[in-house]
């Protein structure tokens, strides 16, 4: 099926069948260079490349538009796509593009298949900015809290994260938690508030102020 064609039929299929579209695209335009496609040498390639990052892309900001539209609908995917490229108050151009290229990192390599995955458990996953905390992350939501503000899905979220924080180094006290001073450091970690783990394994121990951040 050519490319294009095989977008719109996974458009009138529904936003779930997008993520998928993406790979399918990608190799039907492999497919459609035929035999004498070798010969077309890097340029045919980078038309494959381009053609590739341009369905992962329009389906990645298709699905993420259908789902906050339950909430906001005036969440577009133009909207979305202004969100992730434009540089927030107070980042750098260096950092600004780590976060950029560390979204398409994301949606070209990991999105086609966690997305499927994540829905065969009642959830999307999407990746988020912590311009604040020098940071980004992938949140995962139930499908079905979709239509609530980001305070009313918060509390389901499951978070993988990698931000600035501060991390206790003093010694441990009886209570088993360690104690100050402390010292901010950017770390890998996982938060999931339903079951009181925040900044696990730095932390154990639920509370403390958000990182902020920029959904989509």
């Amino acid at each position: 099926m050519h490319p294009p064609l095989a977008l719109a039929v996974a458009q009138l299929r529904g936003p779930a069948a997008l993520p998928g579209a993406a790979t399918a695209a990608a190799a039907a335009a492999a497919a459609s260079l035929g035999p004498g496609g070798a010969g077309l040498g890097a340029a045919g390639s980078l038309a494959a490349a381009a053609g590739y990052a341009l369905a992962a892309n329009y389906c990645y900001l298709s699905r993420r538009s259908h789902l906050r539209s339950a909430h906001d609908p005036a969440m577009t995917r133009r909207r979305l796509l202004r969100i992730r490229t434009e540089r927030e108050r107070g980042v750098s151009a260096r950092f600004h593009v780590v976060l950029v290229l560390a979204w398409q990192l994301f949606v070209l390599v990991a999105y086609p298949w966690a997305e499927p995955l994540a829905r065969l458990y009642g959830r999307t996953v999407f990746y988020y900015t912590y311009p604040n905390a020098h940071g980004m992350g992938l949140i995962l939501e139930p499908l079905d809290r979709q239509h609530l503000p980001p305070s009313g899905r918060a509390r389901s979220q499951i978070r993988l994260d990698w931000h600035r924080f501060a991390v206790n180094v003093g010694p441990v006290g009886r209570d088993g938690y360690r104690h100050p001073p402390s010292v901010e450091l950017n770390r890998p970690h996982l938060d999931v508030p339903e079951r009181r783990m925040r900044h696990w394994p730095w932390r154990r121990r639920w509370g403390g102020a958000s990182a902020g951040g920029g959904p989509c």
